[in-house]
């Protein structure tokens, strides 16, 4: 004989409306289907993320839980991944194998699914719109400069870059170094109003995180040194 559960299902998650907003959201579905994604080759990997969810003590809360609101259910879906999916060493190594860049990106990932979520709006519907991937206009013309400085003249920068490594072997140099001081130059030589120091610590900062330990000194002493010289040619004139 069935059970009353089983006679009765519960079908709130079902139901869930701001599940429901997410899938028909229309920025989201375009972005999808202009990238090519999908999950039907991963369904098993699907389930076993729902079947974390649903031994959850998060969904037979979400399930009491006597509000039946669009908030309750927003905030049941935020819970969930703040809490069960970051941090789950069995879905970042799937992840981790669908993309070896992952662990770099998951810091990002976790923060920007985390603000989308919370400015998700039941009266926005479909239209909702999702958090860009530039702060602003300005922001965005950086990026895309800074990327194209850095391959057009990604040659001359390389000169120098190994011009001042004479005294390093160059098999043990990181080809992140070479990246991240490339990028640096193109900053250096392209935005005449973001100082030199500044430039510097923040490839510096950048090189501790995705590179080596040591890349942030190595990266300082040959990026000064190639600083000094574009100075005494005058091609460098910012401090």
């Amino acid at each position: 004989m069935p059970t009353h559960a089983e006679l009765n299902p519960n079908t709130r998650l079902v139901d869930n409306r701001f599940a429901a907003q997410v899938a028909e959201n229309e920025a989201l579905q375009k972005y999808v289907a202009e990238q090519g994604l999908s999950w039907v080759n991963d369904e098993e990997f699907v389930k076993n993320v729902l079947d974390i969810i649903l031994a959850s003590d998060l969904y037979n809360e979400y399930l009491d839980n006597e509000n039946d609101s669009y908030e309750t259910d927003k905030e049941f879906w935020r819970a969930v991944f703040k809490k069960l999916i970051c941090g789950n060493e069995q879905i970042e190594e799937f992840l981790e194998d669908k993309s070896i860049y992952w662990n770099d990106d998951i810091g990002i990932v976790e923060t920007f699914t985390l603000k989308t979520i919370k400015q998700f709006e039941e009266k926005s519907g479909s239209k909702q719109k999702l958090l860009p991937m530039f702060k602003d206009m300005e922001d965005q013309s950086f990026a895309i400069k800074l990327f194209r400085q850095s391959l057009l003249k990604g040659s001359e920068y390389r000169e120098r870059i190994n011009k001042h490594m004479k005294n390093w072997e160059a098999e043990r140099i990181a080809n992140m170094d070479l990246i991240i001081m490339q990028v640096a130059l193109a900053e250096i030589m392209t935005f005449p109003t973001i100082p030199i120091n500044v430039t510097l610590n923040e490839y510096i900062d950048t090189a501790k995180y995705y590179s080596t330990p040591k890349s942030g000194v190595f990266i300082n002493g040959i990026l000064d040194s190639i600083v000094s010289e574009l100075k005494k040619e005058k091609v460098l004139l910012k401090d």
